[in-house]
Formats: structure tokens, sequence, C-alpha cells
């Protein structure tokens, strides 16, 4: 399942799919270190602090590229849809 990378205002981030549906991907300050699941690599020895620093970093330069799903973001599509079934 593909998803494309979106970033909102106030630091929000979410994974859309082809309906138009989003997956929150990043609610809180701290949910920056959820880059991870598309293939942001951590850097070794940081602190927290300069590691959301990276990880925004780098969801701000993947802003509007597509993915391939994680397992639990494609798990929460599927339920999603069934939802509306």
């Amino acid at each position: 399942m593909q998803v494309t990378l979106m970033g909102g205002e106030l630091g929000h981030w979410f994974l859309t799919d082809y309906e138009g549906n989003s997956f929150p991907l990043v609610e809180r300050h701290e949910g920056h270190l959820n880059a991870t699941l598309l293939g942001w690599d951590r850097p070794l020895g940081i602190e927290d602090d300069e590691a959301i620093i990276d990880a925004l970093e780098w969801l701000m330069d993947h802003n509007g590229e597509d993915f391939v799903a994680p397992k639990s973001v494609s798990e929460y599509f599927e339920e999603l849809y069934a939802d509306q079934e």
C-alpha cells in the first residue's frame, strides 16, 4: 500500500492514502521520532531533543513523497476501510 507523507500545521504529520484518508504519524513534539517508520535512521549518541530536530528535518525533506506503508499503518487503513463498508 502506498501512502504520501503530508506535513501539517503545528508540527502534525500524516500519512495519506489514495482516497484522502489520513493516519496521524506525528501529533506531539516527541512523535517526530516516528520518522523511523519511513526509513529515517536516528543518529547514534545524540540526545532526544537533537534526534527530534533531525527527524523533523528528514520529514520536511520528504514531505509529499510516497512510501510503502508500514504494517501498522496498513492495518489502520484496512480497519478504516472495513468500517466504511
